[in-house]
């Protein structure tokens, strides 16, 4: 008895210890937090091929990044799973993988909408994180994912031999874009893509209007064979835009190595009046003509126009904005 009784003290003092240890170990993650609680992307623009490394420069990335933060209380650091609900694992990526041992550690959550041709991606998606360490301990916060589709979309890809023509017109008031294209090739091409995307009523970063053109390894087979196009885009700052006029043309009747041209154009949304424009030629025996102006009345004249002969590499990339107090 007088054994037990010397005993006892010791044992209540490692019963309490157990306890507080097994208390402190289940509320280990004390908090997750998300920021920014809401993002607006738009699906990320069909790339049909893969090639000349300079187009990557004029490749818009709709990627949006949210940040992940989870605290633990304790010093046993233990690996934490992370894990990802309310929208398709094709759609995300999280870095740095695996378990993580900090006592407080920063995630990034990189979110990028696919183009599916065909079928809407549009709407409000709710993400759902979840942090677990491996004693069970757990917490989760939520962000928002806004998702806005394309109102128009028009997606070409031509590879192969032979001769073609495209023309096209785009005429829009609440974007306030006027497109006119004229494009032939004969001969032969590894690629040539021509994609435009529109959206109205753009909110963040999306752009209203996004066009994007590819030429990869055209060879002229033929005395008679060449490329060209004849492109152009207006912005009309009476009837809102940014009053941009883009007058680009291109030719060759021997080979272009490469060709990529993006115009990114937004009149609503947290970049409104901003056109940007990006491109890069490599061709030989060729012409290009790049005439860029920007018109808005009582405020602004601007004139870059540039010729190109010759066997070249032409790279050209021009912002234009209008500052939202012009009338």
């Amino acid at each position: 008895m007088k054994k037990v009784k010397k005993l006892l003290p010791v044992v209540i003092l490692a019963v309490v210890v157990v306890l507080c240890s097994a208390s402190t170990v289940t509320a280990a993650i004390t908090s997750l937090t998300i920021t920014p609680n809401i993002q607006i992307t738009c699906p990320q623009i069909s790339e049909f091929w893969f090639g000349v490394s300079p187009c990557d420069v004029c490749h818009a990335d709709k990627t949006v990044t949210y940040q992940i933060t989870y605290v633990e209380d304790h010093q046993l650091a233990l690996p934490v799973t992370v894990t990802v609900t309310g929208i398709p694992a094709s759609w995300y990526t999280l870095t740095p993988g695996g378990p993580y041992w900090d006592m407080t550690k920063t995630l990034s959550l990189a979110v990028t909408v696919p183009q599916k041709l065909g079928i809407d991606a549009g709407g409000n998606y709710t993400i759902t994180v979840i942090a677990v360490d491996s004693w069970g301990s757990s917490a989760q916060a939520t962000a928002t994912l806004v998702v806005q589709d394309h109102d128009y979309k028009s997606e070409t890809l031509v590879a192969g031999t032979g001769d073609v023509t495209i023309d096209e017109n785009v005429r829009n008031m609440a974007a306030a874009v006027k497109v006119d294209k004229t494009i032939e090739f004969h001969g032969t091409v590894e690629c040539l893509t021509k994609n435009e995307y529109l959206i109205e009523n753009a909110k963040g970063n999306n752009s209203n209007y996004e066009q994007e053109a590819v030429v990869s390894d055209y060879r002229a087979i033929l005395p008679t064979d060449y490329l060209y196009g004849n492109e152009r885009f207006k912005s009309c700052a009476a009837m809102g835009g940014t009053g941009v006029d883009i007058h680009e043309t291109y030719y060759t009747d021997v080979s272009m190595e490469s060709r990529c041209e993006n115009i990114n154009h937004h009149v609503t949304g947290s970049q409104k009046y901003k056109t940007e424009f990006c491109t890069y030629n490599n061709f030989t025996l060729g012409y290009l003509l790049i005439d860029a102006r920007q018109s808005i009345p009582c405020s602004k004249h601007i004139v870059d126009r540039q010729e190109f002969f010759g066997n070249l590499t032409v790279g050209k990339h021009i912002v234009f904005r209008r500052p939202t107090w012009d009338p």
